[in-house]
């Protein structure tokens, strides 16, 4: 069996006719539009721009601040001797004065009689014990306390030998001999200290 139509017979009169077959009209098809097809776009997110800055790591410095100080108890008592010392001296060639003779006119100075050449000798002692203690130097110290012991000793035991040219007194030179002892045994046995002290600050 198909599907093609068969041909009807009419009758019409004497003499039968065929119908011609009708055939039928195809439906007419319209065109169906096709979406386009879309396809997704995929997107990357947007990545966020990042500067980075390179930090230099801060130097941070210690600064050290070292103080010393040197405390010699022996060079301050061999200095007052020699100042004590020394002004006896000068006092002493003040007042005998320079004009006449070196041994002439005998004075007194803190009731004890000089002259003029015994003030320059004390003098100078004086100021040799007074140069060793600000240098504070035991070895000088000590060096010139042994001449002034000596000095002392001779002029103590040998006065008469000097009453002419130094009008000098046993009791001065024994008093000069105890001093001489005094700055021989400072300077010897006196300990020195040293204060140490340390700043720390940070920058």
């Amino acid at each position: 069996m198909t599907d093609e139509p068969q041909p009807r017979y009419v009758v019409a009169g004497d003499e039968p006719t065929v119908a011609a077959p009708q055939i039928a009209e195809a439906p007419v098809v319209q065109p169906v539009a096709v979406a386009p097809v879309v396809q997704p776009v995929v997107t990357q997110p947007a990545q966020p721009v990042v500067h980075q800055t390179v930090l230099q790591p801060v130097e941070r410095r210690r600064v050290s601040t070292w103080t010393g100080r040197r405390i010699a108890l022996d060079s301050v008592i061999v200095g007052i001797i020699g100042v004590v010392m020394l002004t006896f001296g000068l006092i002493a060639v003040a007042r005998a004065g320079l004009d006449g003779p070196m041994h002439e006119p005998v004075v007194e100075v803190l009731g004890f009689t000089t002259t003029a050449t015994l003030g320059f000798i004390i003098t100078g002692l004086g100021l040799c014990l007074l140069i060793s203690a600000a240098s504070t130097s035991r070895a000088a110290a000590v060096f010139f306390g042994i001449v002034l012991g000596v000095a002392g000793f001779v002029g103590a035991v040998q006065t008469s030998s000097f009453s002419d040219a130094l009008a000098l007194e046993s009791s001065l030179a024994w008093l000069a001999v105890g001093a001489a002892i005094v700055v021989v045994l400072v300077s010897l046995l006196v300990p020195r200290t040293s204060v140490q002290s340390t700043r720390v600050t940070s920058g």
